[in-house]
């Protein structure tokens, strides 16, 4: 069996806060076999040295997060019911600076986004 994926880039929007600043991870869905319209079930910001996760409502089953390098190495990854939680926090802290993406992965839909640490 043959999968091919379309891998799109995504647009990343910032925002300046005082003493941090806030960039939005845009995701783009990347398996274009399925052609029906399902609605992303997470956004995705930058925050300094986190990724935050919020979940307009809460998985039913279980989800796989993952951060890749620029050389496809995974440098974090999440398989995990989320149960009750609105919000995921992703510490990336310990990432060298350069380019990253940020995949997500449930039954119904797979995301992917490209972002930048500096």
């Amino acid at each position: 069996m043959l999968l091919s994926f379309i891998t799109t880039a995504a647009n990343v929007t910032s925002e300046s806060h005082d003493s941090y600043k806030i960039r939005a991870i845009q995701l783009e869905k990347w398996d274009q076999s399925s052609r029906s319209v399902t609605p992303n079930p997470i956004e995705c910001y930058l925050i300094d040295k986190d990724i935050e996760v919020r979940f307009f409502k809460y998985p039913e089953t279980p989800i796989t997060i993952q951060i890749k390098d620029t050389y496809g190495n995974i440098v974090y990854q999440n398989m995990d019911v989320i149960n009750q939680q609105e919000i995921l926090n992703i510490e990336i802290d310990q990432l060298q600076p350069g380019s990253y993406e940020f995949f997500y992965f449930d039954e119904k839909i797979s995301l992917k986004g490209k972002f930048e640490i500096e």
